[in-house]
């Protein structure tokens, strides 16, 4: 690249340590960062009212007005060896980050932006302050105002808030400025010295001051972390996509997230291979067997009684009254509130369709009856998801997709197949497929099902059981006063699972299902033992292959040892001995 300078400025940028060689390399490097726009050549300029030299950049093209910037100046003091000219490099790079702002647009305090974003979080989430306690104990609680565009996202601002706040103190203690975040390592060290004042300080109470001698967990400093990657990815996203747009990137990754983590606390004990002894490929028929059977004989007594709800009531949920004097009064007295037929043993419709298709808890029990309800009712940035009903093929039943939307950023279809059997024909209205002759494959020593037997898809079952029908969730609220078109609420639900399968009388937690999310992990490791492609189970689970080996598939010594005695390995031996 020729250069149009004289001879002596030549010599003069040959002294800051430039060189047309050195030049050329640097444009090699950081091509991808320069790119079209940002081309052009270093120039150094005299300042005729002190006589100093300055570097100054001239970029080629006319679309950038005026065409020759600033730079810094050539008697800058550098450090670790570094040449002027190198020095002058950096900065050259920094600005461009910046777009060439005005130094203070682009050094303010980084604690500004972090208000700004908090402005943010406020409004997203529907946050508003209230004062509470009395006297020295006052503090402000945050609460929902009702006018945030996302109720699910009330809790994540709300934490947002209160954690970003500490992050704030310390940017404003360690005077960090906001073109410190575009400079790469420099800003780690920073933000890893934020990371251990957390890691070395014990719990606050709400207004915010020290308690107790119990340190904070892992669990709830990687909280803190990943609030402040979303502020530092909000100062980077482009405007266009509501953020602020102000520097180019960040160096904060989830990589250097985990690794501060692991330094921390040590490697984490997810990453290791767990080994479930309580898993095994009988477990998982008996669980899924629990819920099947409670099914059926809801549904058997629902076909029994032509969908009378009364009836189905006063078997099921009613209970004599006792006179005062302790005796009973001879009266039904059905438990409230009136038409649900299935209560609290929702568990066993959830679980069972967990147990089957391996979806998360939020996915079924938030779903929608059908595409329409989803639409209108939706939240368009949450996870979603909804049944849409097909037609099966000459002979066979129909069945449903369970269309699951932005669920861990990927959307997935599963077909829902499975049926359930009555030994009356279903009300009027619901689809089945009769089955006269005895086709059905029965497990060992299980009694076969009296024949002829009708077959019905279990959304059809479901549909139909939980009242009210035309409600937009699958799992209506029993709440429905109050909550008209909600769902069960997560919490209340995990609950019930507890109470009635993990602790119950189900006693779940000896084959090691504490928690819904377990059923996962059961239905991974039994279908990877199975005859079926590997990619369907990761398509269905919307895991990746690393993630359904690592973290879902439960591994049993004692089925590793029945692999490995299927080698007959002394019969190798006895052939091969001499």
């Amino acid at each position: 690249m020729e250069r149009d300078i004289s001879p002596d400025k030549i010599k003069i940028m040959n002294s800051y340590g430039w060189s047309l060689e050195s030049e050329n390399t640097f444009f090699q490097f950081a091509d991808d960062i320069i790119g079209e726009d940002y081309k052009g050549k270093f120039f150094i300029k005299k300042n005729t009212s002190n006589g100093k030299y300055s570097w100054n950049y001239n970029f080629s093209s006319t679309k950038i007005k005026p065409r020759k910037k600033y730079l810094c100046s050539c008697d800058v003091q550098t450090k670790d060896g570094e040449s002027s000219f190198q020095h002058a490099t950096k900065v050259f790079l920094q600005k461009i980050n910046h777009q060439f702002s005005n130094k203070n647009i682009i050094e303010p305090n980084l604690s500004k932006y972090i208000d700004e974003y908090l402005e943010v979080c406020i409004n997203d989430g529907g946050i508003e302050f209230v004062e509470k306690g009395k006297g020295k104990k006052k503090y402000k609680a945050i609460t929902y105002n009702g006018l945030g565009n996302n109720l699910k996202n009330f809790s994540t601002m709300k934490r947002r808030l209160r954690v970003l706040g500490e992050f704030k103190s310390f940017c404003e203690e360690k005077k960090i400025k906001t073109i410190d975040v575009s400079k790469g390592e420099d800003f780690r060290e920073k933000f890893k010295e934020y990371f251990y004042s957390l890691k070395n300080r014990n719990k606050k109470t709400r207004d915010g001051s020290i308690v107790g001698d119990k340190q904070l967990t892992r669990a709830t400093i990687k909280l803190h972390l990943q609030s402040v990657r979303m502020f530092l990815n909000w100062l980077t996203k482009p405007k266009s996509e509501n953020g602020r747009g102000l520097i180019k990137e960040h160096t904060i990754t989830p990589e250097y997230q985990n690794f501060l983590l692991d330094e921390g606390f040590g490697t984490h004990n997810s990453k290791q291979q767990k080994i479930y002894d309580d898993f095994s490929p009988s477990n998982y028929k008996q669980s899924v067997k629990d819920c099947q059977i409670y099914i059926r004989e809801v549904w058997n007594l629902y076909c029994k009684y032509e969908g009378d709800r009364e009836k189905i009531r006063e078997e099921r949920l009613s209970y004599n009254e006792k006179l005062k004097d302790g005796t009973l009064s001879g009266r039904k007295h059905k438990n409230q509130p009136k038409e649900l037929i299935v209560m609290g043993d929702v568990v066993f419709f959830v679980s069972f369709l967990q147990l089957m298709y391996g979806t998360r808890i939020t996915e079924i029990l938030q779903a929608y009856r059908n595409r329409e309800g989803w639409e209108k009712h939706r939240i368009k940035t949450q996870v979603s998801s909804y049944f849409r009903k097909v037609e099966g093929k000459e002979g066979e039943l129909d069945y449903y997709y369970l269309e699951i939307v932005n669920s861990k950023k990927k959307d997935r279809t599963i077909p829902i197949v499975d049926g359930i059997y009555s030994w009356s024909e279903p009300p009027k209205g619901i689809p089945f497929k009769y089955h006269e002759k005895h086709t059905l494959v029965f497990e060992e020593g299980e009694n076969p099902l009296p024949y002829p037997v009708w077959e019905t898809n279990i959304m059809d079952v479901i549909f139909e059981l939980f009242y009210p029908k035309d409600h937009v969730k699958t799992f209506p609220s029993p709440n429905m006063n109050e909550k008209p078109d909600k769902g069960y609420s997560n919490n209340y639900y995990l609950n019930l699972f507890k109470e009635r399968l993990s602790e119950g009388e189900y006693n779940w937690k000896e084959r090691g299902i504490t928690s819904t999310h377990h059923l996962r992990s059961y239905f991974v490791s039994y279908m990877f033992l199975q005859d079926v492609r590997i990619e369907d189970v990761i398509e269905i689970t919307g895991h990746s292959y690393q993630t359904a080996m690592n973290y879902y598939r439960r591994i049993n010594t004692e089925m590793m040892k029945e692999t490995l005695q299927h080698r007959d390995l002394r019969n190798i031996l006895r052939k091969n001995k001499v």
